[in-house]
């Protein structure tokens, strides 16, 4: 094996990720990050958030920030949608968790769980292979800070 090939190894962390759809796209998150999917219910409007929040919603006795995955990253996910109503009317939401900060990203549906070696990174989007699936890898650190701001502004 090379240098470069051993550094790439070590780079890569294998790891089990949670594949789920909203709107039109695939996207994946470490399932240590995944707490639960849930149906959305009432939200609390926030001003001035731009769109990137649709608003706070209670959840394990905690107000926490419903983000709009759509307005959010479409710019990075060439024109991602938002997810559609279950059909019974209710949207779905996963709650999921980075450094104590909680965020419900809304969602379609749960596809399951892939392992996979993934090179670590901090970004807010990586475009990634997930085993037979060609997913977009969540940062939840980068859409946590992304979305700092706009908290702190309310």
């Amino acid at each position: 094996m090379t240098s470069n090939a051993v550094t790439s190894a070590a780079l890569q962390t294998s790891e089990t990720y949670l594949l789920f759809r909203s709107g039109a796209r695939l996207l994946a998150l470490p399932t240590r990050q995944a707490r639960q999917v849930m149906p959305l219910g009432q939200l609390s409007p926030l001003p001035a958030c731009g769109g990137s929040l649709l608003g706070l919603m209670g959840a394990q006795g905690r107000a926490v920030p419903v983000v709009n995955l759509s307005t959010l990253l479409g710019h990075l996910l060439g024109g991602m949608t938002g997810a559609a109503p279950q059909p019974d009317g209710t949207y779905l939401g996963l709650l999921c968790e980075h450094a104590g900060e909680s965020l419900l990203l809304p969602i379609d549906e749960v596809i399951g769980n892939v392992n996979a070696g993934v090179p670590a990174t901090q970004a807010l989007v990586q475009e990634t292979q997930l085993g037979d699936h060609h997913a977009a890898l969540l940062g939840l650190g980068a859409l946590t800070a992304a979305i700092a701001g706009r908290l702190q502004a309310v």
